[in-house]
């Protein structure tokens, strides 16, 4: 459902009174992020013919009421589209970052090292372990999958089929009765724009080889594509959604042959004359940058260096200014094909990302944007490879000297991602001379990530959690103060959850700054948080992004408690934001005991739709077969602000959806 896209209008106008300097939307990946402000989510939400744009897939559709200056605001609650984000703020990035952090660890020594595909990533395939909780298969093929199904199969309205199809896409499996791709693929045809990219995305999220042949008619516009879409042409946006299904398809495979397969039917687009359209181009390209998977072995390695060599030179191609926009999404995809090493491919990457960020030429903002995340992917400390210091002084130097806000903070970023105790010196003597509060939290955020890789080394930073936590004490700016708080629930010292708990009980009439400490004290694992967060969630039922980010630290500290309460304030809420939230929260938590109210209230008549296509969405959230949310591999890395209509833009894209 694609609830998220109000959400952010809603966080930021919220955050407009106390920053002034930003403005425009805020993204929360993991579900709506709702403080108070202003933003009326409810009613219709566009859908209309596909030229024009309207709103395309997901969970029920939220339009947005539009925010005050100075940024850019949301789309009207007319349902029109939405005017692009500011994206500035350091949020939207750890809205688009969070989710590996806040997935619940596994076990000793689950947590992954900063400079691996699994510290962003996830481990894809984690041993099982039992928990007598979870969802049983039983659970999800007699009950679950049917009863969305049938709800899918009767109903028509838009919100209810986008949800269920999501859903059914995250459980990913057949049930008694339902046929998978069959069920999908059967609501391609619909006379709803947001339903049919709903049923083309689901295909990819589902995940299973045989939705490799309906993907790939669609993104080739045959004649099979155009049955299915019972058009004269398939739509350049409903074939953009189907090479971002490709991609994630490609990405959780072990099958050589299909990413062979899905390379094959991208990489044309990107030289085809007769596909003008970017959003087309940018989703062929961020799908090329998919085919690596966590998992891969030697072969799907080398159709990952065969791809990452092809984009590397469209990518250096003098398309015009025009087309900048797409090619910077190419080091983003270079990046996530060959992750960090010392090949000579890998060299040749790093030197020329370094030199777009220190030449003199001047580059478009999206450039220097994708160089300086490329380069937070792609290079090692010094320490191990002194020619990637070149890569770090690239960084250093171009947040001293660039214009860019977005850019300066995406370099500081790939430094605490990179790593190394020359970037550490480096981040410590510029976040102790560089008191811009608009500064700070980026310094603070990537002193964070660093400490956090210490971290999964089993031991703690103490000079940068020592200097976070003083400074979240003495902070007197409440965006500093949040953005501290998440920093130092990133280094792990067990020694401020007294502290962050105090300032919880200081702060918790401030809707965002609460929501920000309760996420902090789950980054931290302290167990005797917990009876403080369910507290806050049980008196915080009209304030739904507090609820929704305790109910998420509570999911990170493995509390189980909560889901029942949670399903109780489903069934009395008439709110769509808080629906939002406890659809999400649920879904997070992952607990059996869910699913026979969630079960009564799909079936319930009297529920408003809405509020059934919320917990459908629930439903899927529980039964999601992958520790991981689903977009993590298109968002995380992802230069958001050189998005595409249909890969973010706050209401109509593919990062738009639940």
């Amino acid at each position: 459902m694609r609830c998220r896209a109000a959400a952010w209008s809603w966080v930021f106008a919220g955050l407009l009174a106390s920053l002034p300097a930003h403005g425009g939307q805020y993204r929360g990946v993991g579900g709506p992020v709702l403080p108070p402000g202003a933003g009326l989510p409810g009613g219709p939400g566009g859908g209309g013919p596909e030229p024009g744009g309207a709103p395309s897939t997901g969970m029920p559709s939220l339009p947005t009421a539009p925010v005050p200056a100075p940024g850019p605001g949301a789309a009207a609650a007319t349902g029109g589209p939405a005017l692009a984000p500011d994206t500035t703020s350091w949020q939207i990035w750890w809205e688009f970052h969070k989710e590996p952090f806040l997935v619940r660890r596994r076990g000793a020594g689950d947590v992954a090292q900063s400079g691996s595909d699994d510290f962003y990533l996830g481990q894809r395939r984690p041993e099982a372990r039992i928990d007598l909780l979870a969802p049983t298969v039983a659970d999800l093929h007699d009950r679950i999958v049917p009863a969305l199904g049938r709800l899918l199969a009767a109903e028509r309205n838009r919100d209810i089929q986008g949800a269920c199809l999501l859903a059914l896409a995250k459980i990913g499996r057949d049930g008694a009765d339902v046929d998978l791709e069959r069920a999908l693929a059967g609501c391609i045809a619909r006379d709803d724009q947001e339903v049919r990219e709903s049923a083309v995305l689901a295909l990819g999220i589902g995940g299973r080889p045989s939705a490799l042949p309906p993907l790939a008619a669609l993104v080739r516009d045959d004649a099979e594509g155009r049955r299915l879409v019972d058009r004269a042409r398939v739509g350049d946006r409903t074939r953009a959604f189907a090479a971002y299904g490709l991609g994630l398809l490609a990405h959780r495979s072990d099958d050589r042959a299909l990413k062979q397969a899905v390379h094959d039917l991208l990489w044309p687009l990107l030289g085809d004359p007769a596909v003008q359209d970017r959003d087309l181009r940018a989703a062929a390209v961020t799908g090329l940058g998919l085919l690596a998977g966590p998992g891969d072995g030697g072969g799907q390695r080398r159709l990952a260096w065969q791809t990452a060599e092809e984009l590397l030179a469209w990518y250096e191609r003098d398309l015009g200014r025009g087309a900048e926009l797409v090619q910077a999404h190419a080091p983003v995809a270079v990046g996530r094909l060959l992750g960090r090493g010392t090949t000579a491919l890998h060299q040749r990457c790093k030197e020329h990302f370094a030199a777009v960020l220190a030449g003199s030429a001047r580059r478009s903002n999206p450039v220097l944007q994708s160089a300086a995340l490329a380069l937070g992917m792609l290079a090692l400390p010094a320490e191990h490879e002194p020619r990637d210091a070149a890569a770090a002084r690239a960084l250093q130097g171009h947040y001293e000297r660039g214009h860019d806000r977005q850019a300066r903070g995406f370099c500081v970023i790939a430094l605490g991602r990179i790593g190394g105790a020359a970037n550490r010196s480096w981040l410590l003597s510029t976040y102790a001379r560089d008191r811009k509060a608009t500064e700070r939290p980026w310094l603070a955020l990537a002193l964070g990530l660093l400490a956090h890789s210490a971290r999964a080394e089993g031991r703690v930073d103490d000079t940068i959690a020592a200097l976070l936590l003083d400074d979240l004490q003495s902070t007197g700016s409440d965006d500093v103060r949040a953005a501290l708080g998440l920093a130092t629930g990133l280094c792990g010292d067990s020694r401020a959850a007294p502290i962050l708990l105090r300032l919880l009980q200081v702060h918790e009439g401030n809707e965002r700054q609460a929501g920000y400490l309760c996420v902090a004290l789950a980054l931290l694992e302290d167990p005797a948080a917990e009876p403080v967060l369910l507290a806050i969630l049980q008196r915080s039922q009209r304030r739904p992004f507090l609820l929704q980010q305790a109910a998420v630290a509570l999911g990170r500290l493995g509390d189980r408690k909560a889901a029942p309460i949670l399903v109780d304030m489903v069934q009395r809420s008439d709110s769509t934001a808080v629906l939002s939230a406890l659809a999400t929260a649920i879904g997070r938590i992952g607990d059996r005991r869910s699913f026979d109210p969630l079960l009564a209230a799909l079936a319930d008549r009297e529920l408003t739709k809405l509020s059934r296509a919320f917990v459908a969405a629930a439903l899927g959230g529980v039964g999601d077969k992958d520790p991981m949310p689903w977009y993590v591999p298109i968002s995380v890395d992802g230069n958001y602000a050189a998005a595409v209509e249909t890969l973010w833009n706050g209401s109509t894209g593919v990062l738009d959806i639940l």
